[in-house]
């Protein structure tokens, strides 16, 4: 993304990039949140929606003291249980913040067209064909929520 088309900075887009990806990792089929650009896309989204910024920077900034309080280094040099436990104490002191990243992320996610690929759902369904999608049929979705892990709230 172009400099003047960006909200966070170069360790926030790290850090995003590490906590999407605890959000939905990567699995044996499945590619992990920012393997599909789900952090481009939020990043479009703070673009976009400047009344989200300051919601996303205070957010991201809360997840890094947390990750502080849990270990030394930052967020991305924790052992999963103890990025779980950051994201457990953000989640709770910050319920709207952590809403609004999950649900981005779940958005950049679910409407990359490789992961409709992956899900086998048909082609004409892909955002980016430009068609307009059938009704979605749901049981192709009961793979994706057999899948673990998922973000569970506390």
């Amino acid at each position: 993304m172009p400099a003047i088309d960006r909200v966070l900075t170069d360790d926030q887009m790290t850090l995003l990039t590490a906590v999407v990806d605890r959000i939905i990792p990567q699995s044996e089929d499945m590619p992990s949140a920012s393997e599909t650009g789900s952090t481009d896309f939020i990043e479009g989204v703070l673009v976009a929606q400047t009344p989200l910024r300051r919601l996303f920077i205070e957010g991201l900034a809360q997840i890094e003291i947390a990750a502080s309080r849990t270990g030394d280094g930052g967020f991305g040099t924790l052992s999963g249980e103890a990025q779980n436990l950051a994201l457990r104490e953000v989640e709770s002191s910050n319920a709207g913040f952590f809403d609004e990243l999950v649900r981005q992320t779940y958005n950049g996610y679910y409407t990359n067209p490789d992961v409709f690929r992956k899900l086998g759902i048909p082609e004409s369904s892909d955002p980016g064909s430009g068609r307009q999608p059938e009704l979605l049929d749901v049981s192709l979705l009961e793979k994706q929520r057999q899948r673990s892990p998922f973000w569970r709230p506390i």
